[in-house]
């Protein structure tokens, strides 16, 4: 899954054509200013029209729910307040289900069923009579006849009610009274089951959100709940429970009586939808779209009031209708908002524009950066949309925040507080010139800058989230307390509303940040701390296939990183750098002097064309293993700058000395490019110093310092460094840090006394 994530990735980068910032050329081509034009009309487009669509049209000077009046508001004319679409929708499903369940009593099948009843209970009672009779007769076999009788009465009794336990029958008639157990079941049955009827399954019942139950029996109406009504199954417990009741008072066995009368309880009520479907499209009909009419010149807000839902719909309705007078006259005045909408968002994106062009032109140039800039803008509007729009939650809570971190963290805190001064702006216009927002964006925005403006650790955000907290707290009180109505109840509230925000907008940004950083090739300083991490697997693969480049280039990273220092450059990227600028070796260690190990050099026995061909391969081939895992093209670049377009001498003199005339210089020089910025500059003169040094036999001070001055005029007179912008100063300096460092690597030890033979 991670291999098909990072080749989706190096995808989009080359669709989107992102280099790292080193490697942009600058592109004045006209479809390079038409790409750039269109994200610029089309930001500004898109957020006009979509950012929040349902006050795009609505006047600044109609006061919003929750604003309040500054002047007394009355009726211009009659106003005819409709419910909306919604609310008419709301008041139909109210209607519907405070309509009963109608249900039909239907009296044939209980008719039916108890003329069946009375059939059985008639034949077995007068069964049960016959086998008394013959049981009251002493003479011989009256045992056997009885048994007889019983066996032919639950035969015929079976072949008309078959679903009739034979067993039971046969009971009923040899021990009980039969007319007293037909009286029992015939009570219960008419006065408990089929009082109200029997449905056949509850599940039926429409409208579940309705109580309300009507059982029409004949001419009556009778009104239960809905929790009363029985049907099949639940008839079964409450005739059982019937029977127990009954058991308390006379002698007879329950369960026989239960298996018996269970059969006849059979489901007689049916739904009347037909009738409910009437009533409840007479009750939809009869709803009155109008929800509320003011006269002219009724008060609808007094001045310094809050607005209310209700008065806003009215203040809304009077602008519509103005809105439809003004239109009939003149088409063109709806769009008028829009438009100048549009105009002010696309003025606060043309001021970026042109601080970048005038202020970071590098930036400016490149297309994928400013793409970048923009997606932030969206990100962040979106956000705030969610809260707003969604969620209707207090500006305290937009995290305005994540935005200004996001871009300081991505460029620096110069253009993080340039952008989040627009944001604030847009902001502002996007929501009816708040001033309250604008201001609150300025100052969260400006303190989020500066707590990031140096993270190398995503533990730093936990400053962030102080700072913040801090200021949410302080700013929250003073724009509160300038208002009347908060108590300090809401101002508390409200406070612990803004800690919250302080909170979460770090951590939401720690999870943003890695998106950007990838697709658009920014390399921060907690990228760059966590490939400093050793145990990185290209850096343990280097320790263990390529012991003597690991430990040059550690050697390199420490002499970049502390140049870097004496220069003021990015001494982190510059030891990053210098680690991996070799990882490329790691394929063919052993063609690599720091790496032979005293054994004799495979080079011996190549051409010195050949030779050439394996040394400068590393280059292209650790560029590959890089983009293999996941390096940024910061890091890339050192792979392939830090040798430059330098000549392989050695190979190139041995070229001579075997008699070829004239060799081919091309053959013998590294692919490049010649460094781009100061930092890989720095690992190309580390990389040759530490090389060098390595070769002193006797490392004096002052054979360090004469080494390291030669190797910075080869590489400034070779031209090598002409692409990058580092002075004469910078290199003087970096010369003297490079001493520093060399002459505590070649540091003189004291030689002990050696030990005499013991005789």
């Amino acid at each position: 899954m991670y291999k098909i994530l990072l080749k989706l990735k190096r995808f989009i980068k080359r669709y989107l054509k992102v280099k790292s910032e080193t490697r942009q050329t600058p592109v004045v081509g006209a479809r390079h200013k038409v790409n750039k034009l269109i994200m610029l009309f089309l930001t500004a487009g898109l957020i006009a029209l979509l950012y929040p669509a349902e006050t795009l049209f609505y006047p600044l000077d109609f006061p919003r729910k929750g604003e309040i009046a500054r002047d007394d508001i009355l009726s211009p004319f009659q106003i005819v307040v409709y419910k909306s679409e919604g609310e008419m929708q709301e008041e139909r499903n109210d209607a519907a289900r405070a309509i009963p369940i109608i249900i039909e009593y239907q009296n044939e099948p209980v008719d039916s069923i108890f003329s069946k009843f009375y059939q059985f209970i008639n034949y077995a009672d007068s069964t049960a009579s016959r086998v008394r009779a013959v049981r009251k007769d002493s003479a011989e076999g009256y045992v056997e006849k009885a048994d007889s009788i019983i066996s032919a009465a639950v035969q015929t009794i079976l072949g008309k009610f078959p679903y009739i336990n034979g067993e039971a029958v046969a009971r009923l008639i040899d021990e009980n009274d039969v007319g007293t157990i037909g009286s029992i079941i015939e009570d219960i049955l008419q006065n408990n089951i089929y009082f109200y009827g029997v449905l056949p399954d509850v599940e039926i019942l429409p409208n579940e959100n309705s109580r309300s139950i009507i059982v029409r029996i004949g001419k009556r109406d009778v009104f239960m709940v809905r929790d009363k009504l029985l049907d099949r199954s639940s008839a079964f417990v409450s005739f059982r429970n019937a029977l127990k009741n009954k058991a308390m008072t006379e002698r007879f066995d329950v369960d026989l009586v239960y298996e018996i009368g269970r059969h006849f309880i059979i489901p007689n009520l049916e739904i009347n939808f037909k009738e409910m479907e009437s009533r409840r499209q007479a009750v939809v009909a009869s709803i009155d779209p109008i929800k509320e009419t003011v006269s002219e010149g009724d008060l609808i807000a007094r001045a310094g009031s809050r607005i209310t839902e209700r008065q806003q719909e009215i203040l809304r309705e009077i602008y519509q209708q103005k809105e439809a007078e003004v239109g009939e006259r003149a088409q063109y005045r709806q769009y008028v908002s829009v438009l100048a909408r549009f105009v002010l968002i696309l003025a606060m994106f043309s001021f970026l524009y042109l601080y970048l062009y005038y202020f970071r032109r590098p930036l400016y140039r490149s297309n994928p950066k400013i793409l970048a800039l923009l997606l932030i803008f969206g990100l962040e509007l979106v956000l705030v949309y969610f809260v707003d729009v969604k969620l209707q939650l207090s500006i305290y809570l937009f995290p305005v925040a994540i935005f200004s971190m996001l871009i300081t963290i991505l460029f620096d805190s110069e253009i993080g507080i340039v952008n989040t001064f627009i944001l604030a702006i847009l902001l502002g216009i996007l929501h009816r010139f708040n001033f309250n927002l604008a201001l609150v964006t300025i100052v969260a925005g400006t303190v989020a800058c500066y707590s990031t403006r140096r993270v190398r650790h995503r533990a730093e955000f936990f400053r962030s989230i102080l700072y913040l907290s801090i200021t949410y707290l302080i700013l929250i009180y003073l724009i509160e307390s300038f208002k009347i109505t908060p108590s300090e109840e809401e101002i508390l509230n409200l406070i612990g509303l803004g800690i919250i925000n302080a909170v979460i907008s770090p951590l939401l940004t720690i999870g943003i940040l890695p998106v950007f950083e990838s697709l658009f090739g920014f390399t921060t300083d907690i990228t760059l701390l966590e490939l400093s991490d050793l145990n990185h697997p290209l850096l343990k693969r280097l320790a263990l296939e390529a012991p003597g480049t690991y430990h040059h280039s550690i050697i390199v990273g420490n002499l970049a990183e502390n140049a870097a220092k004496a220069i003021n450059a990015n001494s982190l990227l510059a030891r990053v750098g210098a680690y991996y600028h070799d990882i490329g070796k790691i394929e063919i260690p052993e063609y690599f002097v720091e790496n032979q190990l005293g054994i004799k050099s495979k080079h011996q026995d190549l051409t010195p064309t050949m030779s050439a061909i394996i040394l400068s391969s590393h280059v292209k081939k650790g560029r590959i293993m890089g983009e293999e895992a996941d390096l940024p093209d910061e890091v890339l670049n050192f792979i392939e700058e830090h040798h430059g377009t330098m000549t392989m001498e050695y190979f190139y003199n041995k070229a001579k000395e075997m008699g070829i005339e004239n060799p081919e210089t091309d053959e013998f020089t590294y692919p490049g490019p010649k460094p781009q910025i100061r930092e890989t500059a720095i690992v190309m003169l580390a990389d040759s110093v530490e090389a060098a040094g390595r070769t002193l036999t006797d490392p004096k001070p002052s054979r360090i310092r004469n080494l390291v001055q030669n190797i910075i005029n080869a590489r400034f007179q070779s031209g090598e460094l002409e692409e990058c912008p580092l002075t004469l100063r910078d290199l003087a300096q970096i010369r003297e840090s490079f001493i520093q460092i060399l002459l505590g690597v070649f540091h003189h030890r004291v030689e002990y006394p050696k030990k005499e033979a013991v005789e």
